[in-house]
């Protein structure tokens, strides 16, 4: 790991020395981002499932539908340069923007879209939900999603949903628009370029890839062509450099501008240093733990309330969660409509011992508990570790990329974060709080219900259902304040502590860096003035 690193700094340090003054400095028109990038296993943006890989999607990508960080539930045009809604709600109707090109001098039309999302459908991966949610499926996808001349996109609904929950699908990284025609060349045995994209972009966004090296390096060039105009930074490099302790020193020297997934105590002694602001970006996901409902034991309702009080909300809350999240115990996230600011729960060991032996279970039992092993969630599994050894229940903690597992619903407990792309309660609660199918052939792994094995109360989907199709706005809040206590009340398989804030360090001369609620950061919008004379840090 340590040569991986050392190679992946000395590959940054050539490409952009030299440096000028004596100050390190990176260069005026370069941005560099420090972050771990063990999960980034390819750059599809119809496959992927993660943040850090978002990110680079965003910028290589554009799609049909822009939000605004700033106003996250206001659909704005961007590839779609204007849309019409039908009077029944169910046929939509995109003007395909013009004098658009994908980095390979190919013409964006309206059949790269159509192609796009039937790719994103029939691929029929964990990002397909964003689609096949609303009843598109590989048997009728050719049917209802058609492009009817070359700057015409019509998509018909199989049912008639909320209009903003089928616009924010298409502001989703997974809707981002491919080059059919590039993507037809590569294709292997009917792979829909898929092996192509793992290391190859396809795109027509602010930026093209350049190089790309697993766990070391990704450099991104700017198109001075981009429909929007040039970017300021003409080229980006992420560096992988997973220890929060090395981005520390290197973004304190100036040697990088951004600093991703930094410990609580490097965060808070950068801000303090006055050279460094911490980007706080609320999102639509939570730290949740994942109880496998297969299991005896974990099915037991009032076994999954114990855990409830083995969370050290308020400590964690002050220490590593300052930065990282807020707590928030109900299913529906702050912000949304329908969202209720009561967190009932609290750490009592006490109450979780006699939750224990009314399940049956007065000495505890032992159980293999994987989690992600990044700040700030590893750090939250070794708390509720501690706190459940006191409550007789042995937790064998396990890091690595058990993620595999958790789809294939093997594994006991497993925690990690979930960050949902659609700013709207139902993206959260279709994944938490639907499965129409809990049986293994199923393979609904885009819900995190059907991971954890849980067969949802019936009442509970019901709800969600009919709060996805109702159009009127004061009827949907009343229905998820229902469901959000319903939830509650139902001692979930799932169990959300802290609602995700994901926190980055920026030096001040980075301006225009803000961070997207639904993973969609954008550098074009990044520009950096003059570094401010000083005399060195005084982080501590």
């Amino acid at each position: 790991m340590m040569k991986r690193k050392l190679a992946a700094l000395a590959s940054v340090a050539i490409l952009l020395a030299p440096f000028d003054g004596a100050r390190a400095k990176t260069p005026d028109d370069q941005l560099v981002i420090a972050m771990s990038m063990s999960a980034i296993r390819g750059l599809d943006p119809q496959e992927l499932n993660q943040l850090e890989a978002a990110e680079v999607v965003a910028n290589l990508y554009d799609r049909l539908i822009e939000l605004s960080p700033d106003k996250i539930s206001e659909p704005k045009p961007s590839l779609a340069e204007s849309w019409t809604v039908s009077e029944d709600g169910r046929t939509f109707t995109f003007k395909i923007r013009s004098g658009v090109q994908f980095h390979s001098g190919n013409p964006l039309t309206a059949q790269d879209v159509e192609w796009t999302l039937h790719r994103l459908v029939k691929l029929g991966l964990a990002p397909s939900t964003d689609l096949r949610q609303w009843g598109f499926s590989a048997d009728n996808v050719d049917a209802l999603i058609r492009a009817t001349d070359e700057s015409t996109l019509v998509v018909e609904t199989p049912k008639v949903w909320n209009a903003n929950l089928i616009l924010y699908s298409l502001a989703s990284f997974s809707t981002s628009i491919v080059d059919s025609k590039l993507l037809q060349r590569h294709e292997k045995d009917g792979d829909w370029g898929r092996a192509y994209l793992q290391t190859a972009d396809a795109g027509s966004g602010p930026y093209r890839l350049k190089t790309w090296r697993a766990n070391q390096l990704l450099i991104a060039d700017a198109v001075p062509t981009y429909w929007r105009g040039e970017p300021a930074m003409r080229r980006v490099f992420l560096s992988h450099m997973p220890e929060s302790a090395a981005q520390r020193l290197q973004i304190d020297a100036g040697d990088i501008d951004i600093a991703a997934r930094l410990s609580y105590t490097d965060l808070r002694g950068l801000e303090a240093g006055g050279e460094i602001t911490v980007d706080k970006t609320p999102g639509f996901g939570f730290y949740y733990l994942a109880l496998n409902q297969k299991d005896e034991v974990l099915s037991n309702p009032k076994v999954r309330e114990a855990f409830r009080y083995l969370i050290d909300y308020d400590g964690l809350s002050a220490t590593v969660m300052r930065y990282y999240g807020i707590k928030q115990q109900s299913i529906i996230p702050a912000g949304l409509p329908g969202a209720i600011s009561e967190n009932p729960y609290k750490l009592d060991i006490e109450k979780a011992k006699q939750l224990l032996a009314e399940a049956g279970y007065p000495d505890g039992f032992s159980k293999v508990y994987y989690a992600t092993p990044v700040t700030p969630e590893y750090e939250v599994a070794q708390s509720l570790q501690a706190n459940a050894a006191k409550a007789g229940i042995r937790l064998d903690l396990q890091g690595g990329d058990h993620i595999g597992k958790f789809r294939g619903r093997d594994f006991e407990l497993f925690s990690a974060r979930s960050g949902e792309r659609l700013p709207d309660p139902h993206a959260v609660l279709q994944s938490y709080a639907t499965n129409a199918d809990n049986s293994d052939k199923a393979k609904l792994s885009g819900l995190l219900a059907w991971r954890s094995a849980w067969d949802v109360p019936k009442d509970i989907q019901e709800m969600v259902t009919a709060a996805a199709h109702e159009t009127d706005q004061a009827k949907r809040v009343e229905l998820y304040e229902r469901i959000n206590r319903a939830y509650l009340a139902s001692s979930p398989a799932l169990v959300t502590s802290f609602q995700r804030t994901d926190a980055k360090a920026v030096r001040k001369e980075v301006k225009g860096y803000v961070g997207h609620p639904t993973w969609l950061t954008r550098w074009d919008t990044v520009t950096k003035s003059a570094v401010p004379e000083s005399s060195g840090s005084e982080s501590q």
